[in-house]
């Protein structure tokens, strides 16, 4: 059997997600409405899995996963019908992230907990069937965090072996293993994650068009096709080998729902690229609209595709290099 996508999410994350209005740290709340508390399992990978399948892209997810945590995780990606799972099972609890949404406010709150330690002997175990399902997919995503315990080179490592084997790779990532997969063996799509940090390649990304344009050209120079980086909430920055482009969301965007953006972004080029074929201005594009889209959920939905292409108008597209 193939599948579309494989989604490697090293260090999933069970999200819990509870929406309280006027929200102020050092108060009681209770929650009454069970539509105002749910839980998701996420992680970057598992999040483009998640809102892919809406659109029957099939997936394979693979990572780790370990105690009640990972078993929850492991319930919930089983209700989706697109959704295959190969994750490695390792002793320590998976970790969960706490969301907390205030609609009043327009304010996200996050409290994230660390992930497991991953030995090398279960690293090396999934390399070894990572290695066996790359023969399956045609797309490759490996995004988020880098779990503890593994060599800074993995990421790189995991890219070089589904480049070799000429599928469409992409990442989502940020930190030292991020600087050294575009170093080392870049993907076809590269974006940043630049919620939490803008230090790319040992240097803070100044606030400036031309600083972003800079960065995205090295990318583009290590051999990615397409890089795109989120510039002041409302703005993504899009590099590719043609010039860059600055797409700006016409709207209004609330801050309380930008919290699966990123993924969305992603989960829009994949899916035009699965459609269309792969065309990096293009592919943006989709991005754009299925990241404007997911702002309009407090769950991870971007909505229908009739939904999408309305969104394709809902923002400005200015030449920037």
């Amino acid at each position: 059997m193939s599948y579309k996508m494989l989604c490697v999410t090293l260090t999933p994350t069970l999200d819990r997600k509870v929406v309280i209005k006027n929200f102020e740290p050092g108060r009681f709340f209770r929650i009454v409405d069970h539509a105002d508390s749910f839980v998701e399992p996420g992680g970057k990978g598992i999040n483009v899995a998640v809102l892919l399948s809406d659109f029957k892209i099939s997936s394979v997810n693979m990572g780790f996963l370990g105690g009640s945590i990972g078993s929850i995780i492991q319930s919930k990606l089983s209700l989706y019908g697109n959704i295959t799972t190969q994750f490695v099972y390792i002793e320590e609890e998976t970790r969960e992230n706490i969301i907390i949404i205030d609609p009043d406010n327009r304010t996200l709150s996050e409290i994230n907990l660390n992930g497991p330690e991953i030995s090398q002997s279960d690293m090396d175990y999934f390399t070894s069937r990572y290695r066996s399902t790359l023969n399956l997919v045609d797309n490759v995503v490996v995004s988020g965090l880098i779990p503890r315990g593994i060599t800074l080179n993995s990421y790189a490592n995991l890219f070089r072996m589904a480049k070799a084997m000429n599928k469409k790779t992409y990442i989502e990532a940020i930190g030292e293993h991020f600087d050294n997969v575009v170093t080392n063996s870049c993907p076809m799509i590269v974006r940043p994650d630049l919620r939490k940090s803008t230090l790319l390649f040992g240097q803070p990304l100044k606030e400036d068009i031309q600083e972003y344009m800079k960065a995205g050209s090295f990318i583009i120079s290590r051999g990615a096709e397409l890089v795109i980086m989120s510039y002041k909430t409302v703005s993504d920055i899009i590099v590719t080998k043609s010039g860059g482009w600055i797409f700006t969301a016409k709207g209004e965007i609330d801050p309380a729902k930008v919290k699966n953006s990123g993924d969305a972004f992603m989960s829009g080029m994949i899916y035009h690229n699965i459609v269309n074929g792969f065309e990096p201005f293009e592919a943006a594009r989709y991005g754009m609209a299925f990241a404007l889209n997911s702002t309009r959920y407090i769950s991870k939905k971007v909505g229908s595709i009739e939904e999408i292409n309305k969104s394709l108008d809902d923002f400005t597209i200015e030449r920037i290099g």
